[in-house]
């Protein structure tokens, strides 16, 4: 299906241990502390510093240091700063299937499969105000720090927190709505967009028009501006600009490719137009960034050799 291209491709631990775990990330240049992609792995985030609001498939969610928010296989997510304080997560990604055993048993009969199957609806947003959140908390906390200090028991720590964590998750799960509801109005709302943004991803270098993104969607200009925009805060032209940006930015930091070849593969007819685009989201020129890029590579390599 086109909208598979959207889905991040990353791999997430390996086939003996399926986790991956991302401390302290930085948010990127601007607003974005997150793009906008899929993945058929479960995610904890955990934000550390400042605030951010993080929009999971039709919901947002205004999360402040200290709070954490889980997002299911299969949603579409991102995240955008909110305020002034730069903003600092922390990230568990992990295959459901670390949670299966050989054998089928109750635990996977009464909870994982459930969850797996998306017949519960876990909470998404996870807060200290409570006791089963703030436990919740610190066995993600707990989590991080194995994985910071790589115990040697990390592995078998992480698998125990997150049964830990799902317990006290399913205390608070509610039943998925029933087919044919208004909730299942909004995933196909869901499935629209993640079709659209596969149709970015894959026909970013070409002309795009306004008209064609609207079909791919099977919406009215109109409407499909409104609702791009509020499920991507960014409207239909910034993201496909954005978009290119990123692109454009991969091939600074890759290859030696002239800066006006590169404007044109990623899909700005004028050198000019890609320059005041680029800079509006990276906050600095394509030929600072390359040098930036190269210089922090630079420090990196010498780290390694010490």
């Amino acid at each position: 299906m086109e909208r598979e291209r959207l889905r991040e491709d990353r791999i997430h631990g390996n086939a003996m241990y399926p986790v991956s775990v991302y401390p302290d990330i930085q948010q990127l240049n601007g607003d974005s502390i997150l793009d906008c992609h899929w993945h058929d792995e479960m995610e904890f985030t955990m934000v550390t510093k400042g605030r951010a609001v993080f929009q999971i498939d039709m919901n947002t969610v205004e999360v402040q240091a200290g709070e954490a928010i889980f997002i299911n296989r299969g949603e579409i997510h991102a995240g955008y700063l909110k305020g002034d304080v730069p903003c600092v997560f922390s990230s568990i990604v992990f295959n459901p299937e670390l949670l299966g055993s050989r054998t089928f048993d109750t635990v996977q009969e009464k909870f994982i499969g459930p969850l797996v199957r998306k017949t519960v609806i876990p909470p998404s947003h996870i807060k200290a105000d409570e006791d089963w959140g703030q436990e919740i908390l610190d066995l993600l906390k707990r989590i991080f720090a194995d994985h910071a200090t790589r115990t040697a028991t990390c592995e078998m720590s992480t698998k125990a927190y997150l049964y830990l964590i799902f317990t006290r998750m399913f205390e608070h799960m509610r039943p998925a709505p029933l087919k044919g509801t208004v909730a299942t109005g909004s995933h196909d709302k869901v499935e629209r967009l993640k079709s659209v943004l596969s149709y970015i991803h894959k026909r970013y270098p070409e002309p795009l028009k306004l008209k064609e993104l609207a079909d791919e969607a099977n919406m009215s200009e109109g409407h499909f501006c409104r609702f791009f925009k509020q499920m991507v805060q960014k409207t239909p032209v910034d993201y496909i600009n954005y978009y290119r940006v990123q692109q454009a930015c991969v091939q600074l930091e890759n290859t030696d490719h002239k800066i006006v070849d590169i404007a044109m593969d990623v899909g700005f007819e004028h050198l000019s137009y890609f320059i005041t685009t680029f800079k509006k989201h990276k906050a600095t020129t394509p030929s600072q960034y390359r040098k930036m890029f190269y210089e922090n590579v630079g420090v990196e390599s010498a780290l390694v050799q010490v």
